[in-house]
């Protein structure tokens, strides 16, 4: 009977169902926040015999190898598998016209609209930024070349099939990460149409140090100018002082500045234990991102370069990362369902 006590029951039930959800994905953030305490804690008893066993541990470096000598094989079982970093070089044309500049995207999209931070920095996975416009690609544009007034202004992961379809017609993913999961489902979903994405920064622009969300491999193709990567490896986030700020929980932790972090290391001494590699990208070369790693990216081959920074980018699953990300998009899912939970974004 409509409104009697069976549908009070399975409304109750069904509250029920989605308060323990919700439970579930705090449960899951305070245990990630526990073990990177208690593993941090442990180490600062001892830095000594904590270093020694970081330094034991197997070497984490980005190979740099020629797409004319890598197969698409090798890449995928040796360097996404492994959660490996991985700069290709000489990989050929990925856009038409290649490459794409500043120029060539005002003169053929200047009056597409599209989210800019204009703070000059990306600040978390949770797409946090300093402050953010929607303005057309002509008004960056004129915001990029005139940055000397102060505003800077970076274009941080535009879906290009959401903002700027017509220029998915005009390029092409590399063929090593073309096998993506997220593109072979039977139905849409939430990431179906996120990436290709665009990148556009003058010198000065960055992104502060994060982890992309649930544990997504990631690759970046360099068009015009360069970025400057520093990328930690993904089972040492605890030593980067993480932290789950519980008035918006999130599965990836927040992390200090790295700035901050090697500009004082008696406050920060788990910093050195941290495997790290730091490598600048180029026009023409294509960078492999290992899923769950932490990293910094900086705009410009130095803090004096003149050129801009033009790159497209995407976020893959295969099997090496499937079984994570589908166990963190689940608790997202069900905890953005939580009639309880009004922080959407916190998913």
């Amino acid at each position: 009977r409509p409104g009697g006590s069976g549908t009070r029951a399975a409304a109750a039930l069904s509250q029920n169902a989605m308060a323990s959800h919700s439970a579930a994905y705090l449960d899951e953030v305070r245990r990630r926040a526990a073990e990177a305490e208690s593993r941090a804690s442990a180490a600062l008893a001892d830095l000594a015999a904590a270093e020694a066993v970081q330094v034991a541990l197997p070497a984490f470096t980005a190979d740099v190898r020629d797409a004319s000598e890598l197969s698409v094989a090798e890449c995928r079982e040796q360097y996404v598998a492994r959660f490996r970093p991985l700069l290709i070089r000489s990989i050929g044309a990925l856009t038409d016209p290649t490459p794409w500049t500043l120029a060539w995207l005002r003169e053929h999209c200047g009056q597409k609209c599209a989210a800019v931070n204009v703070g000059g920095s990306q600040m978390a996975a949770s797409c946090e930024v300093a402050g953010v416009e929607v303005m057309t690609i002509d008004d960056l544009a004129q915001r990029i070349e005139a940055r000397s007034s102060g505003r800077s202004a970076y274009l941080y992961d535009c879906s290009l099939p959401l903002k700027l379809p017509a220029l998915c017609e005009r390029l092409a993913v590399p063929v090593y990460f073309a096998h993506d999961w997220l593109q072979r489902t039977r139905r849409l979903h939430a990431f179906s149409r996120s990436w290709p994405s665009l990148f556009v920064g003058a010198t000065g622009t960055r992104s502060s140090l994060h982890i992309d969300q649930w544990k997504g491999h990631f690759w970046m193709a360099q068009l015009c100018g360069a970025k400057r990567w520093t990328i930690f490896h993904p089972d040492d986030s605890w030593c980067l002082s993480p932290s789950w700020p519980s008035e918006a929980p999130r599965l990836e932790p927040t992390f200090p500045s790295l700035d901050e972090m090697e500009a004082q290391p008696a406050q920060y001494p788990l910093l050195r234990l941290a495997r790290r590699v730091d490598v600048t990208l180029r026009a023409g070369e294509v960078l492999l991102v290992p899923g769950g790693a932490p990293h910094r990216v900086r705009n410009g081959e130095s803090d004096a370069d003149p050129a801009v920074s033009v790159a497209i980018a995407a976020n893959f699953v295969d099997g090496s990362n499937c079984a994570a990300a589908a166990a963190d998009l689940g608790l997202m899912a069900r905890r953005a369902a939580a009639p309880e939970h009004e922080d959407r974004g916190a998913a």
